[in-house]
């Protein structure tokens, strides 16, 4: 019987036989050696070329496959806190190709690409945050590694490519302050991980005024009108009167949509403090209590 492969499973071997043999090899010794089928072999090879893995060279009228550079498939249990330090020290070098290949090789060799987000990337961007609050980082120099951090979540999202999600889980993520965009798009990935439904709408400080209460319910009912199951808006921002404008916006829908509705709120522990106050149905200060509350919130649906 012809059985399927996950994407998961070719990806470990490949990797794992082709880090032992780094002189290359060609498709068809990689079907003999991993006792794969060879139309399988060359789909996910070109799979995993996309993806930045590896590499291939002609040899005559053979295509001889090689691993990337730096791509390596690191020891189960990924040592967590060495994949971090060397992805901070790749980042505050500002070299891309070596902290893309620090996320590679870790989203390759774990499963579990959430604590990919969790323990190698936040406290990255964490870690910058101190510095810059500190004088250690001028405007400029934080501004380069935001821009390499936001292309590393794009990285892992395109590495994290779910076979089913749930189809009763729904979230949507907002910011309306500039210092949550990342959080907040690192919130999204985090949660469509784990198989939510999961979107980011973008940073819409800008566009509130009094009347986008009404373009921004609009745009709620259409994404969520026809669906049914639990439905999460989580609205990030270090201002209060955006949250509270917000809030009090997505409110206003609890009885219109068919799904069990909730606002959540990333911003300050005081602002947190103030939830029930702004009008949230909860409020973090941190992105894994957010997750958290969601995953918990989704069980008890169940």
């Amino acid at each position: 019987m012809y059985r399927r492969y996950t994407l998961d499973e070719v990806k470990h071997k490949i990797v794992g036989l082709l880090q032992d043999n780094r002189s290359g090899l060609s498709g068809i010794e990689i079907a003999e050696k991993t006792g794969f089928n060879r139309m399988t072999v060359t789909k996910y090879l070109n799979i995993l070329l996309t993806l930045g893995l590896v590499k291939k060279k002609k040899a005559g009228p053979v295509n001889i496959w090689y691993l990337e550079s730096g791509i390596i498939n690191l020891e189960f249990p990924i040592n967590y806190l060495e994949v971090q330090q060397n992805f901070i020290t790749s980042i505050f070098e500002n070299d891309n190709e070596k902290s893309n290949r620090v996320i590679i090789s870790a989203l390759n060799s774990t499963l579990d690409k959430a604590r990919i987000l969790s323990d190698v990337v936040l406290p990255t961007f964490n870690t910058m945050n101190e510095l810059y609050a500190r004088g250690r980082l001028g405007k400029t120099e934080r501004e380069s590694l935001l821009t390499i951090l936001s292309e590393i979540i794009d990285l892992i999202k395109f590495n994290s490519q779910l076979e089913t999600t749930r189809p009763d889980a729904h979230v949507l993520f907002v910011a309306s302050s500039e210092d949550k965009i990342f959080l907040a798009k690192t919130g999204a990935l985090s949660l469509r991980i784990l198989g939510w439904n999961s979107s980011y709408i973008g940073n819409v400080e800008r566009h509130i005024d009094p009347f986008f209460d009404i373009d921004f319910q609009r745009y709620i009912t259409k994404v969520w009108n026809n669906k049914r199951g639990l439905m999460v808006l989580c609205i990030f921002s270090s201002q209060e009167t955006s949250l509270r404008f917000l809030s009090l916006a997505a409110n206003t829908l609890k009885t219109k949509l068919r799904g069990e509705f909730s606002v959540v709120l990333l911003t300050s522990p005081e602002l947190s403090d103030k939830r029930e106050h702004i009008g949230g149905d909860a409020a973090f200060s941190n992105i894994q209590s957010l997750v958290d509350w969601c995953e918990k919130k989704y069980r008890n649906y169940k």
